[in-house]
Formats: C-alpha cells, sequence, structure tokens
C-alpha cells in the first residue's frame, strides 16, 4: 500500500511539473545506453528515445543527489529535458522504480493538465 502511494504521489508530481513548466517534456523508462554525452531510454510505449547530456544536467534518486556515474543500463529513470534546435537535452534524471506506472506513456509533453472536461 505505502509503495502505491508514493507512486501516486510520483505521478502526481509529475503532472504538476508538466503543467507548470511549459517547454519541459518528460521521458519515462529504462535506460539502454548511457555516455557522458547522451542517455538513451526506451519509453513504457516502446519507443527509443536519445536525450543530450550537459554538464548541468542534475541527477537525483528520491530526494536525495546522485550523479551520472549512478545511472546504469537497466535503471528505470524520467528524464526532464527542453527541446534544443531538434534534440532534448536533459534538465534533470530521475532514477526510481517504474511499478505501477504501466499505464503510462513515455512522452507527457502533449499531456491536457488544465483540468478542462472534455466531452
Amino acid at each position: 500500500m505505502k509503495r502505491i502511494l508514493i507512486v501516486l504521489t510520483a505521478i502526481l508530481a509529475l503532472a504538476g511539473a508538466a503543467y507548470a513548466h511549459n517547454g519541459v517534456e518528460h521521458v519515462m523508462g529504462t535506460v539502454t545506453a548511457i555516455t557522458t554525452t547522451n542517455i538513451t531510454v526506451k519509453t513504457t510505449d516502446g519507443k527509443t528515445q536519445t536525450v543530450t547530456l550537459t554538464a548541468t544536467t542534475k541527477v537525483s534518486k528520491g530526494t536525495a543527489q546522485a550523479s551520472l556515474k549512478d545511472v546504469k543500463v537497466g535503471d528505470h529513470v524520467v528524464v526532464n529535458a527542453t527541446k534544443k534546435d531538434s534534440q532534448l537535452v536533459a534538465v534533470e534524471v530521475k532514477l526510481g522504480s517504474m511499478d505501477g506506472m504501466k499505464g503510462m506513456h513515455g512522452n507527457m509533453a502533449g499531456m491536457d493538465m488544465s483540468g478542462a472536461k472534455s466531452h
């Protein structure tokens, strides 16, 4: 039960972040490759997305700060990124569990968070 509440809190936090920060895309999935300059993620909908890493990219695990050295192939991540030209550039990489998020898709950029009801 506690795990479900944590996952639900994380989902709501991500949804709020998507609404609050225009221009930020969220790539969620499993790390398939990582170098000092790129992270490649297989998203929950099966697509592969490569995101550029920079010296200013932050890494966190839960509430603790981490580093790119902590990110491994097979890790579950949410990458918050901005679009520069045609590339995504990582602002933050969040390490964590994907348990309970199987129904979500890998890119939340197009979500309508306005609260308006559709008919």
